[in-house]
């Protein structure tokens, strides 16, 4: 719930906020990846960082809760947040990473606001940081504790590699050890970690195509984007075993 010390702040201050956002998070970016290289290694995408999606969807995300908050206080926006959170746990997103996020986004806006901001405005965004991260770490810990065991990735072998179209290939993948598999549901995506050419590990979510409610089995189907990182290495490396 938003306090009502914070709103009428937060409702004064969104469209600011909301125009200044193009510049908050690649300052908030810069800032964090400098301290915590080792982010990039398996966690954000690289090509998502250079091209800005990753940007934009930081800052979508805060102006959609803020201007939630403001039309609702008393509600916390289920679906929006339930959205981000199952992206969050396909990554394996841990509790304490909320704070360094929070360390470095509010270093950002500190220093993007310095001709505007006061003690009430960084309090006022600081309860709606808050209010989101606890959220998210709230539904997290329960998609969390769904699974059939604690582990965040997996080793998984290549069984099948098959065409599936111009520029698309189909990988069917079964648990290279004895770790307990989480059953899929339809509507689901798998995470997959490769390790690029320079030693950099990148993940990305594919939609499960078959078998989806297999315990044994994984089946994605990918299309070759020669400009993309992870995509030619799954199609010219990976191989079959």
């Amino acid at each position: 719930m938003l306090s009502e010390k914070s709103r009428p702040i937060i409702e004064a201050t969104l469209p600011l906020v909301g125009e200044r956002l193009g510049r908050i998070t690649p300052n908030f970016y810069s800032r964090l990846f400098a301290a915590h290289p080792e982010l990039l290694h398996g966690l954000f995408s690289r090509a998502n960082q250079r091209n800005g999606e990753q940007q934009k969807a930081l800052a979508g995300s805060i102006a959609a809760f803020a201007s939630a908050l403001v039309a609702n206080p008393d509600l916390v926006p289920e679906t929006m947040l339930s959205r981000i959170a199952n992206k969050h746990t396909s990554l394996g997103i841990t509790e304490d990473q909320y704070d360094i996020v929070y360390k470095y986004l509010f270093e950002a806006i500190a220093e993007e606001l310095a001709d505007v901001i006061t003690a009430e405005i960084a309090e006022a965004w600081t309860e709606v940081y808050w209010l989101m991260a606890n959220a998210l770490i709230k539904i997290e810990k329960g998609l969390y504790a769904q699974q059939a065991n604690d582990k965040m990735w997996m080793p998984w072998q290549v069984v099948e590699k098959n065409p599936a179209g111009t520029g698309a290939m189909t990988f069917v993948l079964e648990p290279a050890d004895d770790t307990p598999v989480t059953a899929a549901r339809p509507g689901q995506f798998v995470s997959v970690k490769v390790q690029l050419p320079d030693g950099l590990r990148q993940v990305r979510q594919y939609s499960l195509s078959a078998d989806v409610d297999s315990t044994d089995r994984r089946v994605f189907t990918t299309k070759l984007d020669d400009g993309g990182e992870v995509s030619p290495v799954l199609h010219r490396n990976v191989q079959v075993g």
